[in-house]
């Protein structure tokens, strides 16, 4: 019997780690939200939206993009700021034609 709880918990918790695993791709995934800012864009062409209910969903959808652009740099050297860093030298050389 407690092979099989054993068993169940683990195939459990090896299903949910999978499912957060796709939840937490998606969510860091801005191609939806592109596709999604395309689609209200055609939906303003064709009418079937108002130019004040596209700059709502704009608005939301642009704020998510910015919020997953900053997550991305957050965690990376691109994440720093100016008053983060200082140059202390540089080094240049030239390989170009001798002329004598």
């Amino acid at each position: 019997m407690f092979i099989l709880d054993t068993m169940l918990v683990g195939g459990l918790r090896f299903v949910f780690d999978k499912i957060a695993a796709a939840v937490d791709t998606e969510l860091n995934d801005d191609t939806a939200l592109r596709e999604q800012l395309l689609a209200a864009q055609m939906r303003v062409e064709l009418g079937e939206m108002t130019p004040a209910e596209f700059d709502v969903v704009e608005a939301d959808i642009l704020a998510r993009l910015r919020e997953i652009r900053d997550s991305h740099q957050g965690s990376g050297p691109a994440g720093l700021s100016p008053k983060d860093y200082k140059i202390t030298g540089i080094e240049a050389s030239f390989g170009g034609d001798d002329q004598e």
